[in-house]
């Protein structure tokens, strides 16, 4: 297929799955699972063929053909030629923006597609009708294309209690790759919400030192010549004798520069901006669901606010009537406001606003914050959070889940993400939106306790009770109660005390041979 006509089918595509509304929302039943789950599994593959074929077309750097036979001579060029040469420059440059951008485009339709995909996975247990046998996870798309071990290929949809899954941010998701588009349509303080989303999923991991370039003096036939080499990093601290090895006893390091690897939480910039705008959107959609009804329980003065409102309206719907330019609607809005502020009472002569009201638009504002701009970051964190606290460091290792490109582990630098959660914006998310979640003071240390626990386990072959481990580590680590952390996940207060005895014993020898052995070690 030529380039024109690759680009032509990949936009069909895309704009094919942009009229598609994928609405996971009320999944039922296994038809309806299947529905959605076939199709964007579908779409993944079709997609994935695309990025493969723009990428060996040369799409991931479409403008190197511009400058690989340089810029010509002046001399070379005669005047009659400068306009063509101007002309075909530019078309080539077109052509390779495009390439570029419908490249990037199919990314980020896949980076949707396998979030959507991880969250449907985490929802669902598929239980075979026949045997009973149950598959969840990355075991689903197994089970429904090869059919059960049994041979049966009917199955029941039953929700996952342990799973970490929002099926709402589905219908948010860029699926057909128009993440400008959506980023368009998120509010001022929705925007907010997104930059601050990605800073924190971007948080990256202390730099590690990948490869070295340096300038080497080198003595050939009687002279000094200066070279650049490029040293991988595998062993960092003798690149000084790897030098010398290979260019001899007299060779000089003039110049040094070290390259470091800073992989972010999720470490994909495409997975970044997607998740990014689902959780913003989905939580900026929520919030002005409630937002009303959670000021009013703030107010100190509700009509006050009414008529500030309704001032502030009237005043820039008369502005705009007659003013000319900018600066004289300003000015002919700031005079009809405070006329209709003094005629309300709500305003004195020198412009200072009535207490009450103040106090009120102060609240307002910060509720607005709390909610369009806090809320997102406190709901992705702690799903990430419990992702971490559900799963073993294999699962995440080889499994994309929810958070696609997430690392299995993270360093005390990345850690401190998960520092900044409102205690507010958690008992908002309680109280109004039913959330199973609690406030948590030192909520990072929870999450450097799983890492330290999973390091400890590494290797000794222990069947761990993931629920039960989550809900011990938010008990000892997080110091809730036995009986809240066991609500956290779904959990009896009997199998959080079992792992919590289990953490004490980690490492330790539970037999007399073993305790005896190592007595023999010692001596």
């Amino acid at each position: 297929m030529n380039e024109t006509g690759l680009i032509a089918n990949a936009e069909k595509f895309l704009d094919g799955i942009m009229h598609s509304k994928v609405n996971a929302d009320g999944i039922r039943d296994f038809k309806t699972f299947m529905e959605i789950y076939g199709y964007l599994q579908d779409n993944l593959d079709k997609l994935q063929d695309l990025r493969d074929t723009m990428e060996i077309k040369g799409y991931k750097a479409p403008y190197r053909s511009l400058i690989r036979y340089g810029k010509p001579s002046a001399v070379e060029i005669r005047a009659d030629d400068m306009y063509d040469i101007s002309r075909h420059t530019q078309y080539f440059r077109m052509k390779a923006a495009a390439k570029k951008n419908i490249l990037d485009r199919v990314k980020s339709s896949i980076a949707s597609h396998k979030i959507a995909i991880g969250h449907l996975e985490e929802f669902a247990i598929l239980k075979c009708s026949s045997c009973g046998k149950r598959y969840r996870g990355h075991e689903i798309a197994s089970a429904i294309s090869e059919a059960c071990e049994c041979g049966s290929s009917k199955f029941e949809l039953e929700a996952n209690s342990e799973g970490v899954y929002r099926l709402d941010i589905i219908k948010y998701l860029p699926l057909s790759g128009e993440y400008m588009v959506r980023m368009s349509e998120l509010s001022p303080l929705g925007r907010d919400a997104f930059r601050k989303i990605v800073r924190i999923i971007k948080h990256e991991k202390r730099g590690i030192v990948k490869t070295f370039s340096l300038v080497v003096k080198v003595l050939e036939d009687g002279k000094w010549v200066r070279k650049r080499v490029n040293l991988d990093a595998r062993d960092q601290s003798n690149y000084e004798k790897e030098i010398r090895q290979k260019y001899g006893h007299n060779a000089r390091i003039e110049f040094m520069q070290v390259h470091r690897t800073k992989p972010a939480i999720i470490n994909d910039k495409h997975v970044q901006t997607a998740i990014s705008l689902a959780y913003a959107k989905f939580a900026e959609q929520n919030a002005g669901k409630i937002f009303d009804e959670v000021l009013n329980n703030f107010l100190s003065n509700k009509n006050k606010l009414k008529l500030y409102d309704e001032a502030v309206k009237d005043s820039k719907t008369q502005a705009n009537r007659i003013a000319v330019d900018i600066d004289d609607k300003k000015d002919f809005e700031e005079e009809f406001l405070y006329q209709k502020l003094r005629k309300e009472k709500l305003i004195d002569k020198n412009g200072k606003k009535d207490e009450e009201l103040e106090k009120d638009i102060g609240t307002r504002k910060k509720l607005e914050k709390s909610l369009f701009v806090d809320m997102p970051q406190v709901v992705i964190l702690w799903d990430i959070i419990r992702y971490y606290l559900l799963t073993s460091y294999d699962r995440r290792s080889k499994y994309s889940g929810p958070f696609p490109n997430l690392r299995p582990s993270l360093d005390t630098n990345q850690m401190k993400a998960f520092e900044d959660f409102d205690e507010f914006v958690v008992e908002i998310l309680r109280d109004y939106f039913h959330e199973n979640i609690m406030y948590i003071p030192n909520i990072k240390s929870v999450v450097s306790r799983k890492f330290e626990i999973e390091n400890k386990v590494k290797g000794l072959h222990v069947l761990v009770n993931t629920s039960a481990s989550g809900a011990a580590i938010v008990h000892t680590a997080g110091k809730l109660s036995i009986e809240d952390s066991a609500s956290l996940f779904s959990v009896t207060s009997r199998e959080v005390r079992e792992e919590v005895e289990r953490f004490k014993t980690l490492g330790k020898p539970q037999t007399k041979k073993a305790k005896k052995f190592l007595e023999m070690i010692k001596k």
